[in-house]
């Protein structure tokens, strides 16, 4: 019986390795290859057998494969079409891949034959991207990779100075935070022109409003006519700010939420209704994009410097002034990432070192923070009045739902305690 498993078994793993080769096969004789479906199949059901047969066979089909190719390419050079690299390097990954078969688990030679597929059918494609592609566009990609896998991974975790006021790792993540957000509002805007701004503001406004509405507000500088569009990616960063904050709550400390249920709510409410009345007002013909640079460093630095001072005073509020501090702390937070504080509430609620209402009122006021910084913000990124103006407008309208909220939010509290009190009898 295990005989027959172990058979049926290895009938399968053949099969599979016979479909990958195949697969590959298949698309190398709709690109007009010489060699195509069988060869392909063969070279993979090679590698298979020969690992089963022990390293020097494996060895010996790796020669054989090589000679195949040699082949191959000598007879194309023959014909005048050159060498076939990229069928060559197929044919060894094809038999590497039956050797992955023989192994055992067929994750790795699945997805690897899949990767191979999308990168050979994919060449069109791939050559008019290249093409397109700028020296600056690289150049930036590079620095970015640099920023994020380079630098970030070798800082030390926790501060860095004798007061422990200083975070280095915390700080470099805000400048590959808004680096990252420059980035991809750059890939955004080359895609979809100024109405890929309405994506950047949402997508961006999840991660980090604050440098957001820097990212927005420098674009419009760099090009005219785009302020409105601005405004538009600045109020959609807003909601998802908002609406971010109080998922926080709701998923790390439930008890928490009706602290700051309805001002937040009340500022969601009305940075949705201005984001979808300026997403309204649909311009004819959308402005010229000047896209200089896909982001830029010196203000993700700038940006980095300002989160540092603000982390240094604020540690110091919080060590002065006890409970107020810890306000202060949230406030000064809010100003640069409104979802940290959340999280830190949150946090400090799960495990007992303040109260629910506490940990509310925290990110009430971290919200509040985070709309206030992007008007000075706004105005030294794009020095725009117009749009300034549109944005002081929105956020004073917030501010007021935001005062209404807290002044009438024991009120709610109490109303929803009355309700919870009454379904429980």
């Amino acid at each position: 019986m295990l005989g027959l498993t172990g058979t049926a078994n290895t009938l399968a793993h053949i099969a599979v390795t016979i479909g990958l080769g195949l697969l590959v096969g298949m698309e190398r004789e709709r690109a007009g290859k010489e060699v195509g479906l069988r060869t392909f199949s063969f070279t993979a059901v090679l590698g298979y057998l020969a690992w089963h047969l022990g390293l020097e066979f494996a060895l010996l089909g790796l020669g054989l494969t090589a000679v195949l190719v040699l082949v191959m390419n000598a007879s194309a050079i023959y014909r005048g079409s050159g060498v076939e690299a990229t069928t060559s390097v197929a044919l060894f990954l094809m038999y590497i891949v039956g050797i992955l078969v023989a192994e055992g688990p067929l994750v790795v030679p699945v997805a690897v034959v899949i990767m191979m597929l999308a990168l050979l059918s994919w060449k069109d494609e791939m050559v008019t991207f290249s093409n397109y592609l700028q020296r600056n566009e690289i150049h930036a990609a590079i620095t970015l990779g640099i920023l994020s896998f380079v630098i970030l991974p070798v800082l030390p975790q926790g501060t860095v100075d004798p007061w422990g006021l200083l975070d280095a790792r915390k700080i470099w993540l805000m400048v590959v935070l808004i680096s990252s957000i420059g980035f991809g509002n750059y890939i955004l805007l080359k895609l979809y022109g100024a109405k890929g701004i309405t994506f950047t503001g949402f997508f961006g406004g999840l991660v980090n409003s604050t440098a957001t509405a820097v990212e927005l507000a420098n674009k419009a500088r760099e090009s005219t006519g785009m302020e409105e569009y601005a405004f538009r990616g600045i109020m959609w960063a807003k909601v998802a700010a908002f609406l971010r904050n109080a998922l926080i709550l709701a998923l790390f400390a439930p008890s928490a939420l009706p602290g700051s249920i309805l001002p937040v709510g009340l500022m969601l409410l009305v940075s949705l209704v201005i984001a979808l009345r300026a997403s309204r007002r649909q311009d004819v013909q959308p402005p010229e994009l000047v896209l200089q640079s896909p982001f830029s460093l010196k203000s993700a630095l700038n940006f980095g410097f300002l989160f540092a001072l603000i982390t240094v005073i604020g540690s110091i509020a919080q060590s002065l002034l006890g409970v107020f501090g810890f306000y202060a702390v949230s406030f000064a937070g809010g100003m640069v990432s409104s979802s940290s504080t959340a999280a830190s509430a949150a946090n400090l609620v799960s495990i007992g070192q303040i109260g629910p209402m506490e940990a509310g009122g925290a990110v009430v006021l971290s919200s509040i923070a985070s709309a206030v910084v992007i008007l000075p913000l706004v105005w030294r990124g794009s020095r725009s009045r117009q749009l300034s103006r549109q944005v002081a407008m929105a956020i004073l309208l917030v501010l007021l739902v935001s005062v209404a909220g807290i002044l009438l939010n024991p009120l709610f509290v109490r109303q929803i305690d009355a309700v919870a009190a009454w379904l429980g009898h």
